[in-house]
């Protein structure tokens, strides 16, 4: 506890994912004070052609999603 996941179009190098998750877990251990130990952080790449599905199940109208994005339509990003 607590666990992150990043679900992102794949693209990004595993560097770049490692870096990113390194980072989420030491912002989480610092504003919420939970110890890093204690913080895992996942990520699931999908495809563009997928994006929609991930948009309309797991952001659109979801009131846990607390940074909205700012597109309303996941084919063209606008």
């Amino acid at each position: 506890m607590p666990h992150i996941v990043i679900k992102t179009i794949a693209g990004p190098s595993e560097q770049q994912l490692l870096d990113a998750a390194k980072q989420i877990s030491a912002i989480v251990n610092k504003t919420l004070g939970k110890p890093e130990k204690y913080i895992s952080v996942s990520v699931e790449e999908y495809s563009f052609g997928e994006w929609e599905g991930v948009y309309n199940e797991y952001i659109k109208g979801k009131d846990n999603v607390l940074v909205k994005p700012g597109y309303s339509d996941p084919k063209t990003f606008e």
